[in-house]
């Protein structure tokens, strides 16, 4: 009898932990890999909000002056009126008129469909975290002052891309027509400014 009771007891205790406690320890053992990979989580936030402290007192470590000429150099909008009007303003610095601006619009992200009255949103196919404006316009004058106008837009604070210049020299019939500068050219340009998305 004692036999058949150490017996029964043997498989009760098989039983027990096979129905009770298995499920309970697979259970413990997933909470646990549950609790590694939150650690690791948790960690990786504090690593990340350290960072985002070290960026940020370093930001405010940086003077607004500086901060300006930044926003200046890469603005964050187009603000095409002002980018055409600091064109002319180095232009007329030596006497050299701005004419035939000529630009395209920005494009909105979504247009209004008229037959139906709604919203189409446009998908653009340009991914790049900024944009790009580009004009085209003409200007005159003598050969020394277009180079300083090149020079003086290279050294601008914005950003500018010279992405094309044409020329046109008077023509030379032997007269010179009364109060005209022969050494005066007609340039065209097509310069291009970015501004971040």
């Amino acid at each position: 009898m004692k036999f058949i009771f150490s017996i029964l007891f043997i498989l009760i205790s098989i039983a027990v932990f096979i129905f009770g406690v298995n499920p309970f320890y697979k259970q413990v053992s997933i909470l646990r890999d549950d609790i590694v990979v939150y650690n690791t989580a948790l960690s990786n936030s504090t690593n990340l909000q350290k960072t985002e402290d070290s960026l940020i007192k370093t930001y405010n470590g940086i003077k607004q002056s500086d901060k300006d000429r930044l926003d200046k150099f890469l603005p964050d909008s187009v603000d095409n009126i002002q980018f055409i009007l600091e064109i002319e303003r180095i232009a007329n610095l030596h006497h050299m008129p701005i004419k035939d601006i000529k630009f395209e619009p920005i494009r909105k992200s979504s247009t209004l469909d008229a037959s139906t009255n709604t919203i189409v949103s446009a998908v653009s196919t340009d991914t790049r975290p900024f944009g790009v404006f580009e004009i085209q316009f003409t200007t005159e004058g003598d050969y020394d002052s277009f180079i300083l106008f090149l020079k003086d837009l290279e050294s601008n604070l914005r950003l500018v891309d010279v992405k094309a210049i044409s020329f046109v020299v008077p023509i030379n019939s032997g007269k010179i027509a009364k109060g005209e500068d022969p050494n005066i050219y007609k340039y065209s340009l097509k310069v291009e400014t970015y501004w971040l998305k």
